[in-house]
């Protein structure tokens, strides 16, 4: 590719919001829409997730990850994307300029009308969370594990302990059971589980798996292999009690205990950064805080369900796609800001041009009816529950933010 070449919307990631972004943006009317991709094939994480549970929402059918992205790269083929595999992005300038490394064609930087930031999220090591011990083999993200048995057709061990509950932690116990390795529990530091409800009951319940809440891991042991771990009950302050302490064999450690969205391209151009999400602060459009740069999917938070992912994909790119055509007006940004009980939310800003769902996630889990608002007066829904692993939606019309004009606008969920 000529990096002269005219391109309308250039995006980054080949994932489920990076590919449906592509679509939307050719559905937008953008001529030319380039997707550079890192890995040598298209779907990101979702090559790996051969599991079922996708597209119930999209396709009104239950589909793997593989044939979920299947079906979006072969409608991006269709709608004219281009794709460029192997392509590293290595930098982005403030200007919103991307520097590209291929082994063919040597380092480029590419410009365009619109960016779409697509870049997913990564796993925290076990490092970001200060175990103590030794760095033995047979300590592995979740997802890290889940590629090598379902891509590489390995097994990291065979008597394993998951530290953490997100779902693909949840996901991976269920999987290693069905690969005849035993696991000998899922401990989580917190008083509530990190993944959804459904992968509590699908792959622990389901296969007897033992769920342990407030325990942690205070200490990894073993040289050369990994010989076991030291798990401990923690008191209110997330602390371990000392006398609880027991060791439990094992040779492989799975790390579930959360994940980052990946922001090093957004710090380089200088984009506002959410304190808490760690994603870029994007508006109801989905623009950061500079206008030609937008941002899609676990970038900016990291959502339960695929389905929302590919959503804000489409969006992303349709916006993207009539900012290159200079379409999007410069409209009034009005605040969201999380009430008491809420943590993280997107977007962090509204125009009032379009309707828009605020996601959110609570801070302390409500185990009985509670009520979803948005204030002033913009929202309202009685929910049965709300915990902090499953999100909740505010849905809200442009014209009730038009009317009420408000200085900010409030997310909140308390008992109802």
């Amino acid at each position: 590719m000529n990096g002269k070449d005219r391109i309308d919307v250039l995006i980054v990631g080949a994932g489920p919001a990076g590919i449906a972004a592509g679509i939307g943006a050719r559905r937008a009317g953008a001529e030319r829409v380039v997707v550079a991709e890192r890995d040598w094939d298209l779907g990101g994480i979702l090559q790996q997730c051969i599991h079922p549970g996708f597209g119930l929402r999209t396709f009104k059918e239950e589909l793997t990850g593989p044939e979920y992205m299947h079906r979006f790269v072969q409608q991006a083929r269709e709608a004219g994307v281009e794709f460029l595999t192997n392509t590293m992005v290595f930098r982005m300038d403030p200007d919103g300029g991307l520097w590209t490394m291929n082994r063919e064609r040597g380092i480029e930087r590419l410009t365009a009308g619109a960016v779409v930031l697509a870049m997913g999220c990564r796993e925290r090591p076990l490092g970001a969370i200060r175990v103590p011990g030794t760095r033995p083999a047979g300590i592995y993200t979740a997802g890290t594990a889940q590629r090598f048995v379902n891509m590489e057709g390995g097994m990291p061990g065979r008597r394993a302990v998951i530290l953490g509950s997100g779902d693909i932690g949840l996901i991976m116990a269920r999987r290693m059971v069905w690969e005849g390795a035993s696991v000998e529990g899922v401990y989580e530091v917190m008083s509530w589980a990190g993944g959804l409800r459904r992968n509590i009951a699908q792959c622990l319940d389901d296969y007897g798996i033992p769920f342990h809440l407030e325990t942690t891991v205070t200490r990894v042991h073993g040289h050369d292999r990994l010989e076991g771990v030291t798990v401990a009950k923690v008191d209110e302050r997330r602390a371990p009690i000392p006398d609880t302490e027991r060791f439990v064999p094992c040779d492989t450690l799975l790390l579930a205990v959360g994940l980052i969205p990946e922001n090093e391209l957004s710090r380089m151009a200088g984009l506002a950064i959410h304190p808490v999400t760690g994603g870029p602060v994007v508006n109801d459009l989905l623009q950061t805080s500079r206008p030609s740069v937008f941002a899609a999917g676990n970038v900016s938070i990291v959502y339960d369900l695929v389905d929302n992912v590919s959503d804000e994909g489409l969006r992303a790119g349709e916006n993207a796609a009539r900012y290159a055509r200079g379409e999007l007006s410069a409209a009034r940004a009005i605040p969201v800001r999380g009430g008491e009980n809420v943590r993280l939310f997107l977007p962090q800003c509204v125009t009032g041009e379009t309707d828009v769902t605020i996601y959110m996630r609570v801070t302390h889990p409500i185990e009985g009816a509670c009520q979803v608002t948005a204030e002033p007066g913009l929202f309202s829904r009685r929910l049965r529950y709300a915990r902090p692993g499953e999100m909740c939606e505010a849905h809200i019309e442009a014209q009730r933010v038009r009317a009420a004009n408000p200085e900010e606008i409030v997310v909140d969920v308390q008992p109802a």
